[in-house]
């Protein structure tokens, strides 16, 4: 299987974007807490959070190719899904997009609506982090959070129905900000939150 290490390398090449890398970085620390919290393989849902928009700035400005493209990054790195990447990771992957027709992939399992929940949270935190007038991750509380998910106007590209998507794992919403808040937190300084 794919190291992170090499993951990594992947996102250097490919992804240009210092925001987009640093969401990344937040969905792969998010997604590690959630696995945790289910007895998962951190380092395999961790490895989808990383890559899951691994192909973001090579579509450009086109959302018709968003993880269209994915397969031909893997095709041009002679990466092969089920040997160097594993299958649910891939299928995590193509499904946080599953609005995009092209995609036959539907989020069905655990790791698919932690993906997606987990990519969307931590933007939403991100945002709830820049308004606090330090700026900072750390004074965000999960009060502060539930607050501004109820508020439509507040982030509005956050899609706050794959949030609350995180319950079709059995979590629920609550404790999936605190982790998400928590797992954040602990690594602040490397995220620049």
């Amino acid at each position: 299987m794919i190291t992170r290490e090499r993951c990594e390398a992947l996102i250097e090449k490919y992804v240009t974007t210092p925001w987009l890398k640093l969401h990344m970085k937040e969905s792969d620390i998010i997604m590690q807490a959630v696995a945790n919290r289910l007895g998962e393989h951190e380092e395999k849902w961790g490895l989808s959070g990383l890559l899951h928009d691994l192909d973001f700035d090579y579509v450009g400005k086109d959302p018709a190719r968003h993880v269209v493209e994915f397969d031909d990054i893997l095709k041009m790195e002679n990466l092969e899904v089920g040997k160097d990447i594993d299958k649910d990771v891939y299928h995590a992957i193509k499904a946080h997009y599953e609005e995009n027709p092209k995609v036959p992939e539907k989020r069905e399992n655990n790791l698919d609506y932690a993906l997606s929940a987990s990519e969307n949270l931590s933007g939403f935190l991100v945002a709830c982090a820049l308004v606090m007038p330090d700026k900072r991750i750390a004074t965000v509380t999960s009060d502060t959070v539930l607050r501004k998910l109820k508020k439509k106007e507040f982030a509005k590209g956050v899609r706050r129905d794959l949030i609350q998507d995180i319950e079709k794992t059995g979590i629920s919403l609550e404790e999936f900000i605190d982790i998400s808040l928590d797992s954040m937190k602990a690594r602040a300084s490397e995220l620049g939150l």
